[in-house]
């Protein structure tokens, strides 16, 4: 089953919060276990990328490489 998220941009100045289905590991719902504990998320707004790890129904975002916003 796909699982959205509840999940908040973690680039400075974008800062946008809302609901977002992983942008990768898209086939990931195929299996009964998901295949990976890492997912990634493309900001809406911003279109920032960054990754988060399962943890139970949720995700923990990990840090984000560079703290730059994603146009520069």
């Amino acid at each position: 089953m796909l699982t959205d998220y509840m999940v908040r941009c973690p680039y400075p100045g974008c800062r946008w919060s809302g609901s977002l289905l992983p942008s990768r590991n898209r086939e990931a719902w195929r299996s009964a276990t998901p295949a990976t504990n890492e997912v990634t998320f493309e900001c809406p707004r911003c279109r920032g990328v960054w990754h988060a790890v399962l943890v139970g129904d949720d995700v923990r975002p990990l840090p984000l490489d560079e703290l730059v916003s994603p146009g520069a």
